[in-house]
């Protein structure tokens, strides 16, 4: 199963097939859950993530020093471009990748994070995630968010 978003940096997005696949978009008012939600997410995991794709609304003009830092971790990567006022590109999952990402979840409009088959653990556009976890995982997932978010989760019928 896949799915495409116009502007989806990461192409193409297949989805495990023996998993379920939930979504869970964010309140307006909720403005630090997007990093909660990609934090429980993969912790709910029991893929282990190799490869992000992503495209973030903050570039050399950042004004923020941690952004700017962010961006130059993720620059190092030949697959990752910096423009003006946006950065897009891949790169591995590492732990400053990983970490670089996350200051710059705020920011971010498109992310996919792929295993090493190259199957989708999680794509989040704005403030729509979409993920797969085993069934039996959901409760990790579920118990690491305020209630706000969980009544928010959705399971999606194939």
């Amino acid at each position: 199963m896949s799915d495409r978003l116009e502007d989806d940096p990461a192409g193409e997005v297949e989805w495990a097939t023996d998993t379920p696949r939930y979504r869970l978009t964010l309140p307006a008012t909720e403005d630090e859950a997007a990093l909660d939600v990609l934090a429980a997410i993969m912790d709910a995991s029991p893929r282990q993530p190799a490869s992000a794709e992503f495209r973030a609304t903050a570039g050399r003009r950042a004004d923020a020093d941690h952004a700017r830092r962010a961006l130059s971790d993720l620059a190092a990567h030949p697959d990752v471009t910096v423009g003006d006022r946006e950065t897009s590109g891949a790169v591995p999952i590492t732990g400053d990748t990983f970490d670089a990402l996350a200051v710059l979840a705020d920011e971010t409009r498109v992310l996919v994070v792929r295993d090493e088959d190259g199957t989708a653990i999680l794509k989040r556009r704005d403030d729509r995630f979409t993920f797969t976890v085993p069934e039996a995982s959901i409760e990790v997932f579920e118990s690491s968010l305020p209630e706000t978010l969980v009544e928010r989760l959705e399971r999606l019928d194939d």
